[in-house]
């Protein structure tokens, strides 16, 4: 009966409209940080030729951007890639800078921030590329992929998105036992790690890929008031399809997925510790990763990153 009252509580309009005030506040604090090397940033990729450029926002686990850079050399899916790091710890993000340097693949440091609720730090991480960066670069595509999302097959993104707005893996309420969807639930978004936009498309509004919890959406689910409302499923919007692809290691399941039958993406290796992950043990990350490698990208002797 607590747990429902608190409930009930959290999602009262008035309690949610405080938080997401509060929450504007510290994020437009931190979005003025580092503007100065987001434009710079931008002007590198520009000076590339690059006009289709998809971002991945490391964190803390540097042997998936190296499995991500080479995945991406080996099966090039039509988009520059670029690292950009929210990772917590300066050794993170001083061997991820190490290895994107190897694989030359364009990186920045995004304003060293810590925030424990993990779908906002994603979701001010990518607000603060796409306003810091896409929006001075002004490519014609833009994207986002989780950073342990990798292509293991020829694709083409650029193709899939052929006179459409926006094409991803879509996410409805309910996904994730967010909450329980209701017959009326008309909102959507796109899974912030593996979503596409034709630049165009979203100039002029102001994306906001926090989460919106209250309506069941996770990171990105502002945008369905900024963006996806505008948008006409049928006609503007490509939709990714994907299959849970489960595996058991080391005593441990890891509940994996397979999208568009094309990108490998492993489930929580940045969250080791999170019951929702069962037993991630050390030697549960190592056949993770060497399963990826051995499997995917050739063999492990083509690692950069030895840790994980």
């Amino acid at each position: 009966m607590g747990l429902k009252i608190v409930d009930v509580i959290t999602r009262a309009p008035a309690i949610i409209a405080a938080k997401e005030a509060r929450n504007r506040l510290v994020y437009t604090a931190f979005e003025h940080r580092g503007r100065a090397a987001g434009r710079a940033f931008a002007d590198r990729l520009k000076a590339t030729g690059a006009s289709r450029v998809c971002f991945a926002v490391a964190f803390n686990t540097p042997w998936v951007i190296d499995a991500l850079a080479k995945a991406w050399q080996m099966h090039p899916p039509g988009m520059t890639l670029a690292v950009v790091d929210n990772s917590t710890g300066r050794a993170s993000r001083e061997a991820i800078e190490s290895i994107c340097k190897v694989r030359d693949v364009p990186y920045l440091a995004l304003p060293m921030r810590v925030e424990k609720h993990l779908s906002r730090s994603h979701g001010t991480a990518i607000n603060w590329t796409y306003h810091n960066i896409i929006r001075h670069l002004e490519p014609e595509l833009f994207g986002f992929i989780d950073h342990d999302c990798f292509p293991v097959v020829p694709f083409d993104i650029p193709a899939k998105m052929e006179e459409k707005a926006v094409y991803g893996k879509l996410f409805l309420p309910g996904r994730n036992h967010i909450h329980e969807p209701k017959p009326t639930d008309r909102h959507w978004n796109l899974w912030a790690g593996f979503c596409f936009y034709r630049f165009s498309a979203t100039a002029g509004r102001k994306l906001n890929f926090e989460p919106r919890l209250n309506m069941g959406l996770d990171t990105g689910g502002a945008n369905w008031k900024v963006l996806y409302s505008h948008l006409d499923r049928a006609s503007d919007v490509a939709v990714a399809v994907a299959r849970e692809n489960p595996m058991t290691m080391a005593g441990a399941v890891g509940h994996h997925e397979i999208i568009e039958e094309a990108f490998f993406h492993v489930a929580g290796v940045s969250y080791p510790d999170r019951p929702s992950y069962h037993r991630r043990t050390t030697d549960h990350r190592k056949l993770i990763r060497d399963y990826v490698w051995n499997t995917y990208l050739g063999g492990t002797s083509g690692r950069v990153a030895q840790d994980f």
